[in-house]
């Protein structure tokens, strides 16, 4: 179900001021910025990905070269 609502059911609000906080300070940008920076979720997956790519790369180089040994392609058929 989709509810649609026109600019003018909202007219008594729209250009108000923004409410300010009346207990708390407003947090400043900086820490505001901060918590919701983006973290590490995964601790080392950067690296893990970074090393397997390396590895591919290399395998694609050595194969590109020729050299299809360490890959176990037998071309004698």
């Amino acid at each position: 179900m989709i509810v649609r609502r026109k600019t003018e059911d909202y007219a008594s609000i729209i250009n108000a001021p923004r409410p300010e906080p009346q207990v708390f300070m407003r947090m400043l940008m900086e820490k505001r910025a901060a918590q919701f920076a983006p973290f590490a979720a995964l601790v080392g997956y950067d690296t893990i990905v970074d090393k397997t790519a390396q590895k591919h790369e290399e395998n694609i180089k050595q194969w590109e070269r020729g050299s299809d040994d360490e890959f176990g392609f037998d071309d004698s058929w």
